[in-house]
């Protein structure tokens, strides 16, 4: 079995669950850094802790991760770049 796990809980995880979706996967999961409750299934997506992911991810054959990332002006490790002198 496979499972696909989305990395947090933010403005991207609508767009990743549609495109995983589309490509028809079986076990969509979101692993919610802020949650702490128990798992909860919304709309065929399993939302779960950081406590809950540990111990049912390894039901899984393989785990693919999806995560957003962003870049920013003055990400390339001198944040003095944003001001000129």
């Amino acid at each position: 079995m496979i499972a696909d796990i989305i990395l947090g809980n933010n403005i991207d995880t609508k767009m990743w669950i549609e495109d995983l979706k589309k490509q028809k996967v079986e076990h969509i999961i979101v692993l919610d850094y802020e949650y702490e409750g128990e798992p909860k299934l919304k709309k065929e997506v399993l939302y779960l802790s950081v406590y809950d992911i540990k111990k049912y991810i390894k039901k899984f054959d393989t785990v693919n991760y999806y995560k957003s990332l962003y870049a920013y002006p003055g990400m390339n490790g001198k944040m003095s770049s944003f001001y000129t002198q």
